[in-house]
């Protein structure tokens, strides 16, 4: 018997992974916070003022609106973050979580502190 011999392929290269600016995609996360807080926060008077209005007017009071306007600003933020150039097609759904809990905690948090009668 008669050995053949062994092929030796040559091991494929795969390109090194583009390096990524941590201070870049440090800042871009903090900007992304800081945008969701503003919003919450933002939300929540916006819903402090309307609550107000409503009620000086007799109207009854719901829950509906203050919640789409709590929706609105978490879908707002997509569009801010474009406006300041911040790639939305590499944000995943738990990023997009994120956004939104952050918007909704501030949101209730500001809403609650203007509505609490005995603010210091």
């Amino acid at each position: 018997m008669t050995e053949e011999p062994v092929l030796k392929t040559q091991d494929e290269k795969k390109p090194a992974p583009l390096p990524v600016d941590e201070t870049d995609e440090y800042t871009k996360r903090i900007t992304r916070t800081l945008i969701a807080v503003g919003a919450g926060c933002i939300a929540g008077i916006i819903c402090f003022f309307t609550e107000q209005a409503t009620a000086a007017t007799g109207a009854g009071k719901s829950f509906l609106f203050p919640f789409l306007v709590m929706l609105a600003s978490i879908i707002i933020q997509k569009h801010i973050f474009m406006l300041i150039r911040i790639d939305t097609s590499k944000l995943e759904k738990k990023d997009w979580f994120y956004q939104g809990f952050i918007t909704f905690a501030f949101w209730y948090v500001t809403w609650t502190i203007l509505l609490s009668e005995t603010t210091i």
